[in-house]
């Protein structure tokens, strides 16, 4: 979906187009239960997350003074949702998933280091303060630029990159054991 498409289907929706809205939840469904997985750490909560975010969404539609902001508004309801069922329910951290590009591997052996990585790699973001886990997982899981990541946690650009790097260095000296070559 082009972001002609999205603005057209956010226009319709938002004069009642209940045909359009399902074209959205299609399209954002995915990225917005993917990321809510990844901050909740569990599979079913961040099923009821996402169901809430768009059920929130519909009905501030309307209200949504911009169509092409729509991607980085609706994270925000997102961000809302789960920030709401932490103080809610109970609090549950964690990395569930985290997509990576499928690559070949070199077999039992590369299986077994690789997923040793993946999961010191999901350890370590788990172990993240949460402002730094939340921006890295924006800006990694959904390659959002730190404008939208910024426009997402309502806070300024700066202090997006600010965190994101801090993230980055933060995993980097947690995982430089795996990083460096073992010492001959």
């Amino acid at each position: 979906m082009t972001a002609d498409e999205v603005s057209n289907w956010v226009r319709l929706a938002q004069s009642g187009d209940r045909a359009a809205y399902s074209a959205l939840i299609g399209r954002y469904w995915q990225p917005v239960h993917g990321w809510l997985s990844g901050l909740s750490g569990d599979e079913h909560w961040a099923e009821d997350l996402t169901q809430n975010t768009f059920v929130r969404a519909w009905q501030a539609l309307p209200s949504l003074d911009s169509v092409e902001s729509f991607r980085v508004w609706l994270f925000r309801i997102a961000r809302n949702e789960w920030l709401t069922g932490k103080r809610t329910k109970f609090p549950r951290t964690g990395i569930h998933k985290i997509d990576e590009p499928v690559v070949c591997k070199p077999g039992p052996l590369g299986d077994a280091i690789d997923r040793e990585a993946d999961g010191a790699l999901r350890d370590a973001i788990r172990r993240l303060a949460e402002p730094y886990q939340v921006a890295y997982l924006l800006w990694t899981h959904e390659a959002m630029p730190y404008s939208a990541v910024a426009s997402v946690l309502d806070i300024s650009e700066e202090t997006a990159r600010w965190r994101v790097c801090e993230a980055r260095r933060r995993l980097a000296s947690e995982l430089k054991p795996l990083l460096e070559p073992p010492s001959p």
